[in-house]
């Protein structure tokens, strides 16, 4: 078939569990601030009639861990919509050990003689199965249409705002190549970006909007006890304090100035989320803290680094207070690799005079007039939506986000107010944090201007002290995503009503964020963290993305290669919750389920959802999606079921489960061109 007509008779053999990995990807979008992300492409390309799943495994070191079972191939290749042009064969850790793949070759052209098969293990492709699965299918001749064009490239063409903004994404791309852990390497949990030397965002790396949205303030943070007139060239400053700009403990913000001509002409900074920082729980994440204590080491505004050279004394003090101290030292020297190689490509652009300064004040007007003009072509009013947290935590009672907009002239209030009181569980967030949600929602008023102050000039943000979304000192905070994510739903959610037809039903809204850890039958620790993504939400014009990254998140999943080669876990599933998508003219996305089974020693779960009890609403008539849930299944067949926020101990031959919501549907089931996700 042509390439132009959707399905390419291709069939896809792989590892039991794992039918679903082509359409879930890596669960992040390629435009951080897209408002609508539909169904995966390869739902079209290769539908899952032609794709076929085979027990048997292969593990991290090439060892044979199950047998091969070839029994039900003829009857599952007879089975297929038609003839296959092609088979591709991509098992789990095929370039580790090629048997499986070897012998299911062959016995795919005994049954099918004259097709040819094409096996993932003669691919070195770069990355794991999801990455070497199209490999091997681009060699077969499937591949998916090349987009014309990214809907993420800044405006400008190669103006100042798309010459900053690559800047960004190269200190991105450097600090994810040198990054230790697979948190980092992996999901992307970072972001970067470049700032005037009063503060004032010029460009952001497209990545994770959950951070690139939490920059600017951890930056004025830093400025507000390190002065840009006493800094010198080569010097780096730190912190991760909520109560200084900063989100949650875990993410470390680094900034660098750039100097030229003798003086700071810009400061670039990076945040990135480390593994272990300390704190009550391996991961530093604790679902049941009560003070920021209990979450780790808190860092104020620090020179880090002078003469670009690491201070050793404080490093020594930080890896001190690190369960993995050799990678947060190594996670620290990226973040200065990245900024090292942001200050050499930003060179070129600095001059003796005043000109870049001028070039980025233009920028930022720019923005701010787009913004303005945006909001003026908006009827006035005044918009509230509603939502809950499922607990905090620490208890169980619904924790209320309440979000009310006043848009007036070519102005918009945020009000936040209404938003329940602190909680003694790791559910608030720091104003840092509540930024990104802000920001969000001013990429979604004017799409079209170039992402830096300008954006946020014409809003103004309300809060009330000792809220949720304006803790006092000293709350826990560390679950600050779960929060942050309703937020931004609830945001657009009311912005919804100002511009009827323009916004999707809600997303789910959530991230399931997981930290295994354990002890294996040597002694040897290890940890990973993991983030799962749910459904997003349908909209008036198509339906929404089965186990996509929405809103303010964009992490990446963590493939089960990676996983595996690092700790005694078996990930057995990675599916797409059917059937979880709230049904309407168009359906919400679905959410995903994924399986874990420890395999020797014992270890603990620290788990953060949410969506367990509050489901994600559909609009327009649209039915709301399926709620969350997570579940151990020991290995004596007792089964325990986790709360929203939970910790959990579990041993060899026990399984985790983790079923992530789906999103709301849009417009009434029944309605003509009804779709089920």
């Amino acid at each position: 078939m042509s390439e132009a007509s959707g399905t390419q008779n291709v069939a896809l053999i792989c590892t039991r569990g794992f039918a679903d990995v082509l359409t879930l990807g890596r669960q992040h979008r390629a435009d951080p601030y897209a408002v609508h992300v539909g169904p995966s492409p390869w739902l079209d390309r290769l539908p899952p009639a032609w794709r076929i799943e085979l027990p048997g495994r292969i593990d991290a070191a090439g060892v044979e861990v199950e047998p091969l079972d070839l029994s039900a191939l003829a009857d599952r290749l007879r089975g297929l919509p038609g003839k296959p042009a092609a088979v591709v064969i991509a098992l789990l850790f095929a370039p580790r050990n090629p048997a499986h793949e070897r012998a299911v070759r062959e016995a795919v052209a005994r049954l099918l003689p004259g097709v040819p098969v094409h096996c993932s293990h003669a691919h070195d492709a770069a990355g794991a199965e999801y990455e070497r699965t199209v490999a091997t299918l681009r060699a077969a001749g499937c591949v998916l249409p090349v987009p014309g064009g990214s809907p993420a490239e800044p405006s400008g063409g190669q103006g100042l705002d798309a010459q900053v903004a690559g800047i960004a994404d190269h200190i991105q791309a450097v600090l994810v190549d040198h990054a230790v852990s697979s948190v980092v390497r992996e999901a992307m949990d970072c972001a970067a970006g470049i700032f005037l030397p009063d503060g004032r965002l010029v460009a952001q790396a497209r990545t994770l909007p959950l951070l690139l949205g939490s920059l600017a303030p951890a930056v004025a943070g830093i400025l507000a006890e390190c002065p840009v007139a006493q800094m010198q060239p080569g010097e780096g400053f730190a912190s991760n304090d909520p109560w200084r700009g900063g989100t949650h403990l875990p993410d470390v913000i680094v900034l660098r100035p750039v100097f030229a001509y003798g003086r700071v002409q810009a400061l670039i900074a990076c945040i990135l989320h480390h593994q272990d920082v300390g704190g009550t729980t391996p991961g530093s994440l604790p679902p049941d803290a009560r003070t920021v204590f209990e979450e780790g080491l808190r860092i104020p505004p620090l020179r880090l680094y002078r003469q670009d050279r690491v201070d050793p004394a404080i490093l020594r003090l930080l890896t001190a207070n690190s369960r993995r101290p050799e990678e947060l030292a190594g996670n620290l020297q990226a973040q200065w690799a990245g900024l090292q190689a942001g200050d050499a490509a930003l060179q070129r652009l600095l001059d003796a005079g005043d000109g870049f300064l001028r070039k980025c004040e233009a920028a930022i007007a720019a923005s701010e007039a787009a913004t303005r003009r945006a909001l003026a072509a908006v009827p006035d009013g005044r918009w509230h939506y509603r939502d809950a947290l499922d607990g905090d935590g620490r208890g169980d009672a619904a924790v209320e986000v309440a979000v009310t907009l006043v848009k007036q002239a070519d102005t918009l209030t945020i009000d936040l107010t209404g938003c329940a009181d602190q909680v003694d569980g790791p559910a608030n967030a720091s104003r840092g944090a509540v930024a990104a949600a802000v920001n969000y929602l001013a990429r979604r008023v004017a799409p079209d201007a170039a992402s830096n102050a300008g954006c946020l000039a014409p809003i103004t943000v309300r809060t009330r002290p000792g809220t949720i979304v304006d803790p006092a000192w000293p709350a826990a905070l560390n679950a600050r995503t779960n929060l942050v994510k309703l937020l931004a739903n609830a945001l657009l959610g009311a912005w919804a009503q100002a511009v009827p037809g323009q916004v999707p039903a809600p997303n789910a809204g959530v991230a399931v964020v997981l930290v295994l850890s354990g002890t294996r039958a040597d002694g040897r620790a290890w940890l990973f963290t993991e983030i799962i993504a749910s459904g997003a939400g349908a909209a008036p014009w198509g339906p929404g993305g089965s186990g996509v990254s929405t809103d303010v998140g964009n992490a990446r999943n963590t493939p089960a290669e990676v996983i595996e080669a690092q700790a005694p876990v078996r990930v057995e599933r990675v599916q797409v919750r059917a059937g979880s998508g709230g049904a309407g003219r168009h359906a919400g996305g679905c959410g995903t389920v994924r399986a874990y089974h420890l395999l020797e020693g014992q270890g603990a779960i620290a788990y953060r959802g949410e969506r367990h009890r509050t489901p994600a609403q559909g609009a327009a008539g649209g039915a709301p999606g399926l709620c969350g849930s997570a579940r151990i299944e020991r290995a004596d067949g007792t089964v325990e079921q986790l709360p929203a926020k939970a910790r959990a101990m579990w041993r060899a031959g026990d399984r985790l489960v983790v079923e992530t919501a789906g999103a709301g549907g849009w417009g009434p089931p029944g309605d003509a061109g009804s779709e089920i996700a």
